[in-house]
């Protein structure tokens, strides 16, 4: 869920996420409905805790834990992991998968409950913040192929975006954007784009592996060894790739090199990416 607020600074409309739960829509269909259950239940979480445990993935072994971190090769990970379970690939949307997965959206009960055990490999991925950055501004502004587009559409439109305009003011303007979000509420700020160390709480998470998106082709086979399957996946598996833009980015301007630093400069620091 989002709503519409303001920035500080000028008072310029901003999509945030909205703190899920306490609705009364949420109260009434939580006692049949598995997805407003699972709301209802993370709403007494923290903040630092809620958006994170509402992106857990689980192999149907239970042997197979993962956070996924927005634009960071979640959907080629859940997929992978479907196929793990399975042996094929999920034809639709993964992140509304009903079968093949678990998912915390539907299943945050039994995926707490191993969690919590610590019987089940946890791990996630991280990316390089510049190439995340601009995969989001791409996912979202040149492709436009991101189902959370129409949630900011309009906020971007009024942020100064133009669809016709040049391609180095925007990412400017995307840049801008996304520093009134974190300068809002860091912690309802769109997962795509906000630090990665939000989205995967680090530091409050003890993680069996975190993994480079950049080496995935390594780090992903080690981190199905450590759960006691070094056989998967298997080449033409991991050789699949999901949601990739199809626009070769464009070099950044040394000034938006130092504005990403600066905005992410917890990943920096927490990843050491140089």
């Amino acid at each position: 869920m989002a709503e519409i607020r303001h920035s500080r600074d000028k008072g310029l409309p901003l999509c945030m996420m909205r703190n899920e739960g306490l609705d009364l829509k949420t109260r009434l269909l939580a006692p049949f409905f598995p997805r407003y259950r699972s709301v209802q239940a993370t709403r007494a979480l923290s903040d630092e805790m809620r958006a994170p445990m509402r992106n857990l993935v689980m192999t149907k072994d239970k042997r197979f834990l993962f956070l996924r971190n927005q634009k960071a090769g979640c959907t080629s990970i859940a997929q992978l992991m479907y196929a793990y379970s399975t042996g094929d690939f999920y034809a639709r949307t993964i992140h509304r998968a009903r079968d093949g997965i678990y998912l915390a959206r539907y299943d945050w009960e039994l995926i707490n409950q191993v969690m919590q055990a610590r019987t089940a490999t946890l791990f996630t991925f991280v990316r390089d913040p510049e190439a995340r950055v601009y995969s989001s501004f791409r996912n979202f502004l040149v492709d436009r192929s991101n189902i959370a587009l129409r949630k900011h559409w309009q906020p971007l439109l009024a942020n100064g975006y133009d669809p016709d305009g040049d391609h180095v003011r925007n990412f400017d303007v995307f840049l801008d954007y996304i520093e009134r979000c974190l300068d809002l509420d860091p912690y309802l700020t769109d997962t795509h784009f906000r630090p990665q160390v939000l989205n995967i709480a680090y530091g409050e998470i003890d993680y069996d592996f975190i993994g480079r998106l950049e080496n995935i082709g390594h780090d992903l086979p080690r981190v199905f060894a450590l759960g006691g399957r070094p056989e998967f996946p298997p080449a033409e598996i991991m050789d699949h790739r999901f949601n990739a833009s199809q626009v070769k980015p464009a070099p950044l301007t040394p000034e938006q090199r130092k504005r990403v630093r600066q905005i992410f400069a917890a990943d920096y620091e927490a990843f050491s990416y140089d």
